[in-house]
């Protein structure tokens, strides 16, 4: 009868300790003793090695100490990386020459049958630039205020502004320097860094050009000048419209400082010659050259 009773009694502690295995308490590893290796064995052929919960536990642990430690390296603002950090200083201001090289078009009827234009020509733009970051280092809204003298010319017929038809003579030509304000509308994309402190960006957006003044080239054989009651008359619209897209490469010189090299296109969207039968639309490709602040 005493047999029995302790094989009951055997059978029943048995019985408890799978139950709490099975519900991971640490109950049953409480149980366990350094010397009975065999039944550990046992116990983790049996049930897994998760068998008692402690695994998961030590797993977990070490996945939060390598959380921490990301955190001590990278800082606690920046959990992805040096290139998604958040900026210095949410507005950047700076200042931008950019040489640049006119090609304006021109298709002429009626009286500016003939009209075509005459190459292109070297010209400069500066101004204040203002770049606010809207997430976190990657993406900019950049505006500013440019001062910008481009340049337009024409080729035409040499009878243009003649009353009397005379296929004789030479052809005639017209240069101006057309100065403007511009005000940039636009987005900069910066990529990760190519180098230590070096990295490239996108440009992209419109430019709303305001004209200030134009001024004919050599006057004395402009013929467009000439040809309009001795340049008493505008020859060009108030303004323009333009897309701009460019890219380059920023190289930080510290936290507070910048350099900018790029290349950019403008493309003019608006016929800025005042002739109503003559279209002449602005082309510019720059060399942008910047320093941040």
């Amino acid at each position: 009868m005493k047999k029995v009773a302790g094989f009951g009694l055997i059978s029943l502690l048995l019985l408890s300790a799978l139950s709490q295995a099975q519900t991971k308490s640490p109950a049953l590893y409480r149980l366990k003793t350094k010397e009975s290796s065999v039944t550990e064995r046992r116990f983790r052929k049996i049930l897994g090695d998760n068998y008692d919960g402690q695994d998961q536990n030590r797993r977990d642990y070490e996945d939060d100490r390598k959380r921490r430690r990301r955190r001590q390296t990278t800082g606690p603002n920046d959990e992805t990386g040096p290139d998604y950090a958040r900026p210095t200083h949410l507005i950047e201001m700076g200042l931008r020459f950019a040489p640049h090289l006119d090609l304006n078009t021109a298709d002429g009827s009626g009286s500016y049958l003939g009209f075509r234009n005459n190459g292109a020509g070297m010209r400069f733009s500066v101004g204040p630039t203002l770049d606010y970051y809207f997430f976190k280092d990657r993406y900019a809204f950049s505006t500013g205020l440019w001062y910008t003298v481009k340049r337009s010319g024409f080729q035409m017929p040499g009878t243009f502004g003649q009353s009397r038809f005379n296929p004789n003579l030479p052809e005639q030509e017209s240069t101006y320097n057309l100065q403007y304000l511009q005000l940039p509308v636009t987005v900069k994309l910066f990529a990760n860094d190519i180098a230590p402190g070096v990295r490239l960006y996108v440009q992209t957006g419109g430019l709303l050009s305001l004209k200030l003044a134009e001024k004919a080239q050599d006057k004395a054989r402009n013929g467009l000048y000439l040809a309009e009651s001795g340049g008493d008359r505008r020859q060009y619209g108030f303004g323009d419209i333009e897309l701009l897209l460019g890219t380059g490469v920023q190289y930080k010189l510290n936290h507070n400082n910048a350099l900018n090299l790029g290349i950019s296109y403008q493309r003019g969207l608006l016929n800025v010659a005042r002739g109503r039968e003559l279209v002449s639309k602005n082309r510019v490709v720059s060399i942008d050259l910047g320093f941040q602040f």
